[in-house]
């Protein structure tokens, strides 16, 4: 008999007041056909009157605790810390996988390119109820982008848990709306090597409750979030020509897709594409 040799992949979801969509997320990570799943859940001190940790209590599989508030970034590296997988994913309290096979096929993946610290499948956009957005974001860039545009989602992303700990390679926890950004950035600074999966692996929900969306309509967020960009593109984006060339293709994308969206009967509500009734 020969020894199994399929990897433990630790999913971490940091998660506060995350009653509406937690649900969803645990059974879309439970339903997985890969058998060597640990799902880490850390309650980052929610105040919804015990609803999240209700659902919590309801899923004995889980690992998970919960404490004070401090914050989504610091919860997730608790989580890195915490986790014992030879690969760790992160997926949100709102999001969820793609379908059942979603990890298998990235595990395929991971053992035919024994060479990468990180694989990146696709991510599909969903709005608040679970129904695809009409167009859904460019995402097989060349990797030479990410320093000037985040090109994929890190719900979609696997990476070896080995690599994190030997680079120190955790989230900015002093970062408030950015930090998934700025992480990847990092990764892919530090010589990570990458490999994309041609297949969609998470669902990435918008919805009014979330941080981006608070940012596109409440004024101080707005600025917080503007001065958290402008500190990622002085510590990465230091060409400022091929920060222009890529920032221009991508304020194209943005006024095509909006443009599309409102073609499919969509419009802009609380900073959150819904369709229109």
């Amino acid at each position: 008999m020969t020894p199994d040799i399929r990897p433990l992949i630790s999913i971490v979801t940091p998660v506060f007041n995350g009653s509406k969509y937690l649900e969803e997320m645990i059974e879309s990570a439970r339903s997985q056909t890969y058998p060597n799943i640990e799902h880490v859940i850390i309650d980052d001190g929610s105040t919804d009157g015990g609803r999240t940790v209700g659902i919590l209590k309801r899923y004995p599989h889980l690992r998970w605790w919960t404490r004070p508030n401090q914050g989504q970034y610091a919860t997730q590296n608790e989580g890195f810390h915490a986790a014992n997988g030879e690969w760790i994913t992160c997926n949100g309290q709102d999001d969820r996988y793609s379908d059942r096979t979603a990890i298998e096929g990235a595990v395929d993946h991971i053992l035919s390119h024994p060479g990468i610290d990180a694989v990146h499948g696709l991510t599909r956009h969903i709005d608040a109820s679970g129904e695809p957005l009409p167009i859904q974001p460019p995402q097989r860039f060349p990797y030479w982008t990410l320093p000037y545009c985040l090109t994929f989602s890190h719900c979609s992303l696997f990476v070896r848990s080995r690599s994190l700990v030997e680079k120190n390679l955790y989230f900015d926890a002093s970062l408030r709306y950015t930090g998934d950004a700025d992480w990847i950035f990092r990764l892919h600074s530090t010589g990570m090597r990458f490999s994309r999966l041609e297949r969609l692996v998470s669902d990435y929900r918008h919805h009014p409750d979330q941080m981006t969306s608070v940012a596109d309509v409440e004024d101080i967020a707005s600025k917080n979030r503007m001065e958290e960009e402008d500190r990622l593109v002085q510590t990465y984006a230091r060409n400022k020509w091929m920060r222009l060339l890529v920032l221009n293709w991508v304020t194209f994308e943005k006024r095509r897709r909006k443009a599309v969206a409102y073609a499919h009967g969509y419009r802009k509500q609380n900073g959150v594409w819904v369709k229109r009734g």
